[in-house]
């Protein structure tokens, strides 16, 4: 087939499955929203010195004059999946007195010795437990002509989880880098990938049976390394039906601590008052 008998429906059906269509779908919706969207941030491959993009940074403005002097956001770091088949959720973290809590949540604070962030129990606040948290996941995949389905890690899906891992790593340094800042500010990364297709979890019976359930959102335990030294990155896992639901439950969770931060801002300021 020669380049002239290629239709306009076939370059369309080929962009529907690369995923490119639903990646813009998701930053026009964004953005009709009132998000503030970079779509297609650039990061450098530490190993390979090649650089590679994050599908989309989105973040949400909501000053508020009345609370002057804080900030709460969060930045959402989102990669966006085309999958055609379920993605799928094993192994439930079990509870364990080892879990690397301060790796589950994502901040930083400002200013860096700052008087206030031991009256806020941030972990509790934001989750960092093992409430529908799983430490494995697979893809599936058709074999060959015989169209046997077959469960795998792909590079791409796994070179998408360490792109948000290390996305947010780097970014996270960069502000921590910054001059010192008296604004009393509370700053997270939210890594999070979005499927357009369904998500599986896998739950084990007590009778030892396996179960496949569908759900809408899950968290992955992801681990990865800088060098020789163990990183964890805590990335929700979200179906296109509940992303954005899933973003206006933190947005209003960050409104939330932005009120209780700008209490303890206000008695600091202010210690006599009642």
């Amino acid at each position: 087939m020669s380049s002239d008998d290629i239709s306009v429906e076939m370059i369309k059906e080929c962009l529907e499955r690369s995923g490119y269509l639903f990646e813009s779908k998701l930053v026009r919706s964004l953005t009709e929203q009132g998000y503030f969207v970079e779509p297609n941030q650039v990061i450098r491959d530490p190993r390979t010195g090649k650089s590679r993009e994050i599908d989309l940074i989105a973040e949400y403005f909501d000053y508020k004059a009345e609370r002057k002097g804080v900030s709460v956001r969060t930045l959402f770091v989102v990669e966006a999946k085309n999958n055609k088949f379920p993605f799928i959720l094993t192994t439930e973290r079990p509870n364990s007195p080892g879990a690397d809590f301060e790796s589950y949540i994502k901040y930083v604070c400002t200013p860096g010795a700052n008087p206030f962030i031991d009256q806020l129990d941030l972990y509790e606040e934001k989750g960092a437990n093992w409430d529908n948290l799983y430490s494995q996941y697979c893809g599936l995949t058709r074999k060959g002509n015989s169209g046997e389905l077959m469960a795998s890690h792909s590079e791409d899906m796994y070179g998408s989880l360490l792109k948000l891992s290390e996305y947010i790593e780097n970014d996270i340094n960069l502000w921590r880098s910054r001059d010192e800042d008296r604004y009393w500010r509370l700053v997270f990364w939210q890594p999070m990938l979005v499927l357009s297709g369904s998500l599986l979890a896998v739950h084990v019976t007590g009778s030892g049976e396996t179960e496949l359930q569908q759900i809408s959102m899950g968290r992955l335990e992801f681990h990865w390394h800088v060098d020789d030294q163990l990183r964890t990155t805590v990335i929700e896992v979200l179906t296109e039906q509940c992303f954005f639901e899933r973003l206006r439950v933190i947005r209003e969770k960050d409104d939330e601590l932005e009120g209780m931060l700008h209490e303890v801002y206000q008695q600091h300021r202010n210690p006599g008052a009642v």
